[in-house]
């Protein structure tokens, strides 16, 4: 070999070596999760499965609501909609939107009756602000203590009258007559209202006799073990997804943000879909697979793995019965990651979390406490 021969490909090991070397600096600074809470078998298994995998082209799926975020982003936004009454179509809007309109009864009350005592309350409480009164005056009323208590009947109700499919349609459903645009704008307000640590909380909403309300949840929070799980993901070359049964609107607004969220692409995302129109409506876009339970397999199979040369997701993480089938579906599946938030231990993904507890994390199922509950907050499943 020639001398020049030589150099050049001396110079080229030697460019080479320094590329390796960049990219096992990045193995070791970049793809290695930070102690933070996270179990330590659970952080140990995720740093092996992310060098596996790294730049093979491989994603993860994750499920959001108590899962890659501490609370629901959806019910977030429906507190701050009550509290700040920011509902579209002023003073008319019909608080029922999705909801089917038969002989059903809450609270031995039919939903027709409840729907029209609502649209009362909240002219009563329009008025009340376009006469100049403060929120903090109008939170002191009756009618709108009655109002609140009567929209968390619903919260805590409708699943148990109609099922998943309408009550997961319902709270959504209340941005209805907002445009897209207006609809964002409403969410970001929220997120940027109910998000931290501090606003972590759980709730007795009563109306004045006694007779609506519940426990309602509020505040969300990001914590930096799992946006720091999403880094780690895709400094690795392994993509990561959500998919959600809240709507994707509203995921998006949230996920995608780089400094809120984590900066996700919104094509990254999937979650419910209304029908496309002018102005939102609460109805499902027919021509998609809505992301409940079984339809979250279906997203995953039509939507992602396609872009992956038809490959199972190498991770999926989820909290709820509604995640256990992509929790359990796919055979290439490493690692499905649960957040426990105290669901019950004869559900479907309470028997799961048992499991995961009995091979000590160290099979399929992995087990890693909620994050906010380590810190001594208010757990993701309540208290």
């Amino acid at each position: 070999m020639s001398k020049s021969a030589t150099m050049k490909r001396l110079s080229f090991l030697c460019v080479l070596a320094v590329v390796l070397s960049c990219r096992s600096g990045v193995q070791n600074s970049e793809l290695q999760l930070s102690a933070g809470n996270w179990d330590p078998v659970v952080r140990s298994n995720l740093n092996s499965l992310i060098a596996a995998q790294m730049d093979r082209g491989a994603y993860a799926v994750f499920d959001f609501d108590k899962t890659s975020i501490v609370h629901d982003v959806s019910q977030a936004l429906w507190v701050y909609q009550v509290e700040h009454l920011r509902f579209a179509d002023a003073p008319g809007h019909g608080f029922l939107d999705g909801v089917p309109d038969d002989a059903q009864k809450i609270g031995g009350v039919s939903f027709a009756d409840m729907g029209a005592v609502l649209r009362d309350e909240f002219t009563q409480l329009s008025a009340l602000r376009d006469a100049g009164k403060t929120l903090e005056q109008i939170h002191l009323t009756d009618v709108y203590k009655d109002f609140r208590a009567r929209m968390a009947t619903l919260l805590l109700g409708m699943d148990d009258v109609f099922g998943s499919e309408v009550s997961l349609l319902w709270m959504p459903g209340l941005l209805a007559g907002y445009t897209e645009a207006e609809a964002r704008e409403v969410v970001r307000d929220a997120i940027l209202d109910q998000m931290g640590t501090d606003k972590l909380a759980v709730e007795e909403w009563t109306s004045p006799d006694g007779k609506w309300g519940g426990t309602v949840e509020r505040g969300i929070w990001f914590s930096p073990e799992m946006k720091d799980l999403y880094r780690c993901l895709q400094a690795g070359g392994i993509t990561p997804y959500v998919c959600s049964a809240s709507l994707e609107l509203i995921v998006e607004v949230l996920a995608c943000d780089p400094e809120l969220g984590v900066g996700l692409p919104p094509e990254q995302v999937f979650g419910l879909r209304f029908v496309p129109g002018d102005k939102l409506e609460a109805e499902y876009d027919p021509s998609y697979v809505q992301t409940i339970a079984s339809g979250k397999v279906e997203c995953i199979s039509a939507l992602m793995a396609p872009l992956h040369g038809n490959a199972d997701p190498v991770l999926v993480a989820g909290d709820s019965n509604g995640d256990v089938p992509m929790l359990t579906s796919f055979s290439g599946t490493v690692h499905s990651l649960i957040i426990d938030v105290g669901r019950r231990p004869e559900s479907q993904i309470g028997r799961l979390a048992a499991q995961a507890r009995e091979q000590g994390n160290k099979g399929r199922y992995m087990l890693q406490p909620n994050f906010a509950s380590i810190r001594g907050r208010i757990d993701g499943g309540g208290i």
